[in-house]
This record gives structure tokens, C-alpha cells and sequence, in this order.
């Protein structure tokens, strides 16, 4: 949509708001508003809008590399996957997906940090380009001389923490750099006896943003089970009741409906995978999730191809076959553990 398409919707902003840079992202029947410098998004949606539709998921996922300086048990990458993307090509396929309308992209694999020359291509696509950069990484390749070289240049890091990736001394590498960082933390029953004080400890190294992960996989001993689910929303209702605003507090969209009892900002329905996102592989093949494990990706050479893809199987809400699905009945669990009944028939 171009700005003159839209000039008339920023009248419905607060006057401070009406000069910032706004892209607009036309939705079905809606319209969202997205400023990359400040990360704000607004929604608006009525008479005036009912007409628009949407042109363009808003975020693309692609794994940036298939290469880890880590062996996580519970990884879901597909570990045979080719390393195809390269520094030019990968620019001008960020360029193109700019114009076609996407607002965000999100790095991941493998670890972006492994790629080369990544700095210099954050500073690339910022300065070329209208996206938002985003990257999730284990964080133990940060270092103070690469988030000065990157800063200002992103929308934010996200770490994710594990047992033995030393997320503490990354941790206080981003707050003392003044990183916009957030972390990813996998929700698993292992974690659920010390869940809040870890969480009071990530406060206390300056942890703002938390995104509460699902386990996606096979092993049952990983998924929650009912009374687990109970004690982990016990825990969220909480944390939101005592620090509110303070801290940001997400879930994942895999949770789906699991967790009735805890306040969203947003509804419960479907994931949008496929539509409002998209997942690119690092051997340059496209899927609805990147929890999608079956050989089920769609090879594609141009974004023209890609965006014949997404025009093609938007609305088709497919699942993952993988247990923690939102998509699946009963997320592809059967009292906790997975379910392989459940599996094929959903994902056909």
C-alpha cells in the first residue's frame, strides 16, 4: 500500500503519533500500522477498512544457516539441510520481499552468528531496506565490539537459554551494550519447580521480555501435562498481577488453547502459519511452521514463486506433524504424551 493510500487512516492516531514513519500492511478488513524505529503497531479495523485485503505475510522466519556451535537434544532442525543462502543473494531477496509488503524478518537455524559477514549484513538490510531485522540466537558468539557495530539497526536479539549455553554472561553482555533483547525460554515440567525464581533472577540481570516456549517433539517427558498446565498458569497469573506492565509476558502461539485460565491480549485462534508468517528453510524451501519436521517443504527460486505459494496455501491451515501443534486435536497429545494417532490424520 503506498503512503498516499493510507494518509487518510493516521487522522484515527493520537497527534504525537501521526508523524512517525509508518508502514501500512494491509490485512483482511483491517488495517495494521507498523514503525520499524520504535517496534509500535497499530490495528485499526471498521468501516473504513472492510474493503482491504491482505497482499503479504507480515513476518518471514528463514534459517539464515543450517550450521550450530551447539547440539541441543531437542532441536527440530533437520540436520541434513543444505547452507544455500549467501550474503548477495539473500540481500536481494530481503529487498524484494520489502516490496512485495513484508513488515518483519526474523533470523534464525542453525545460529545466525555463523553467518558471514553478519554484522555488515544487518547494517545492509537496514540501510537498503524497510524491514524490521529480528535474530534468535544461543548468544555465546555475542560480543560487545559486534552489538556496537549493529546498534540502532534492529528491532531486538532474542536469546534463547538453556542449561549450558552461559546465558547469564550473555545476559549481562546486552543490558550493560544497552541491547533491545528478549529471551526464549522452553517451558518443559523440569523447569516448573524452579520456574520462579529463575524468573526473579532473569529480572533481576534486566530481562523485560520473556517468550514462553512450548516443546514441540516426541518425547512425552518434555510436554506438560494437566497439572503441570495449572501450576504454570498459577505462575503467569501471578507475575502478571504483581508486575503488570513491567514485563512483557508471552507465549508462543503453539500453546493454543492449553491454557484457559491465563489473560491474553490477544485471542486464542489459529496460529496464522502460513498466512501471517512464513517459514523459510536455509536450503531455500518454504513451509507453513519451521516445527514442520515431514519433508513436506516447497522448493522455490524467485519471491515471485514464494509469493505464488503464499497466494496459493494461505488458507489452508496446515498442521505440523509434530506433537505441541495448536493446529493438531488436542495439540497431538494424549494426556501429556504424544499421540502418533493423532498425527497423520491431521496433517493430510
Amino acid at each position: 500500500m503506498t503512503p498516499e493510500a493510507y494518509t487518510d487512516f493516521l487522522s484515527h492516531l493520537p497527534p504525537p503519533l501521526r508523524d512517525l514513519n509508518w508502514q501500512a500492511h494491509p490485512l483482511d478488513g483491517k488495517l495494521l500500522l507498523f514503525e520499524r524505529d520504535t517496534g509500535l503497531n497499530v490495528l485499526l479495523e471498521g468501516e473504513e477498512t472492510a474493503h482491504l485485503t491482505r497482499l503479504a505475510p507480515r513476518t518471514l522466519l528463514v534459517a539464515i544457516t543450517n550450521a550450530c556451535n551447539m547440539t541441543c537434544s531437542f532441536c527440530y532442525r533437520d540436520l541434513e539441510s543444505r547452507s544455500l543462502w549467501r550474503y548477495d543473494t539473500l540481500l536481494q531477496f530481503c529487498r524484494e520481499i520489502d516490496e512485495w509488503g513484508v513488515l518483519e524478518v526474523a533470523f534464525g537455524g542453525g545460529e545466525p552468528m555463523l553467518f558471514p559477514n553478519w554484522a555488515e549484513f544487518i547494517n545492509g538490510l537496514h540501510a537498503t531496506t524497510r524491514l524490521c531485522l529480528n535474530f534468535t540466537t544461543n548468544g555465546t558468539l555475542l560480543t560487545e565490539d559486534f552489538l556496537q557495530a549493529i546498534a540502532g539497526k534492529y528491532g531486538q536479539i532474542r536469546v534463547s537459554i538453556y542449561e549450558d549455553n552461559h546465558w547469564a554472561d550473555t545476559l549481562q553482555l546486552l543490558t550493560r551494550c544497552q541491547a533491545r533483547f528478549g529471551i526464549n525460554w522452553l517451558i518443559t515440567p523440569a523447569e516448573l519447580p524452579t520456574l520462579e525464581t529463575k524468573f526473579l533472577q532473569l529480572l533481576s540481570m534486566g530481562v523485560r521480555d520473556f517468550l514462553l516456549l512450548s516443546y514441540k517433539g516426541d518425547d512425552p517427558a518434555l510436554h506438560l501435562r494437566p497439572e503441570h498446565y495449572a501450576q504454570f498458569s498459577a505462575f503467569l497469573n501471578k507475575i502478571h498481577t504483581q508486575l503488570g506492565s513491567l514485563v512483557t509476558l508471552k507465549l508462543d502461539v503453539c500453546w493454543g488453547d492449553a491454557l484457559p485460565d491465563v489473560p491474553r491480549l490477544f485471542g486464542t485462534g489459529d496460529c496464522g502459519a502460513g498466512d501471517d508468517f512464513l517459514s523459510i528453510t536455509s536450503d531455500k524451501h518454504v513451509k507453513a511452521c519451521s516445527f514442520q519436521l515431514t519433508p513436506t517443504g516447497i522448493p522455490f527460486d524467485t519471491v515471485s514463486d514464494l509469493r505464488a505459494i503464499w497466494e496459493q496455501r494461505r488458507s489452508m491451515r496446515q498442521a505440523a506433524i509434530i506433537g505441541g501443534c495448536a493446529r493438531l486435536p488436542q495439540r497431538g497429545l494424549n494426556e501429556g504424551g504424544l499421540s502418533n494417532a493423532y498425527i497423520p490424520l491431521a496433517a493430510i
